[in-house]
């Protein structure tokens, strides 16, 4: 797992900033029709929370958890929205749910987390474990190698995403996460009484600017991923994209929804 090599840590703010645009209007459209007041909803690998929150205000008769493995993440999402009082963050591990029994939640959700898990079939059966019959199983993933469009399209921006998709593999990431993730439900689900839907849709993501910077960048450097004379250039080209008017950076991600069987 690519948070276990600690290549990149969760609470890192400049991993925070990443996910800090994302809402469940961006980012979990497909589920939102099947939420509803009163649903029990878990959310793996939360971060700092938005969705989460989101979630559990439409959810408002119901309860919602966000669990992530970083307890500094889990400390922050914890403090970052007072006025939901059916939302609470925990510490937990994707692979192992061992807080939640079997049968417990109408829904449970994840977004952008099995890319950086080694193994995500046992997820998924964690997942469906937890779920009650006839609740919801909903998972976003993108597949980053697959770059639908980059504005403007810079060589830095190039170079260094290239080196990226080398690399993470070697921390236990997923570079297909989006194309494999039916694959993965079927196998973990199986066929016998669930409903599954997959589909294909676009994601949009924030720049790398930190990434290639400050602590981040001498982190990666330490790793192997790159010089610093390289890291130099692929901030500067970050910096002109993210300066850019009507910058865009867009990756292909796949969507599932699974109906456990009652």
């Amino acid at each position: 797992m690519a948070y276990a090599a600690n290549v990149i840590r969760g609470d890192d703010p400049s991993t925070t900033k990443l996910y800090g645009e994302r809402t469940a209007k961006t980012s979990c459209q497909y589920l939102l029709p099947h939420v509803t007041k009163s649903a029990k909803i878990l959310d793996v690998g939360c971060g700092p929370g938005i969705i989460t929150a989101d979630l559990a205000k439409i959810a408002s008769d119901g309860s919602t958890i966000g669990v992530d493995n970083s307890e500094g993440i889990i400390k922050q999402a914890s403090t970052s929205f007072p006025d939901v009082p059916n939302l609470k963050y925990q510490v937990g591990d994707a692979t192992n749910l061992k807080d939640f029994a079997d049968n417990s939640f109408d829904i449970v959700h994840a977004h952008q987390l099995l890319v950086h898990i080694s193994n995500p079939v046992p997820v998924l059966k964690e997942f469906y474990r937890v779920c009650k019959p006839g609740g919801i199983i909903a998972v976003r993933e993108s597949s980053p190698s697959v770059v639908l469009f980059l504005k403007p399209d810079l060589p830095g921006i190039r170079q260094y995403w290239d080196r990226a998709m080398a690399m993470m593999p070697k921390i236990g990431a997923q570079t297909q996460a989006g194309i494999d993730l039916e694959k993965w439900a079927k196998e973990a689900f199986g066929t016998d009484g669930e409903k599954l839907v997959y589909t294909k849709t676009p994601v949009w993501n924030a720049g790398h600017t930190e990434r290639v910077t400050g602590p981040a960048a001498a982190h990666a450097i330490q790793y192997g991923m790159a010089t610093q004379e390289e890291m130099d250039q692929w901030a500067e080209a970050w910096k002109e994209w993210d300066a850019a008017e009507d910058h865009e950076w867009v990756f292909e991600a796949g969507e599932i929804l699974c109906r456990k069987g009652i």
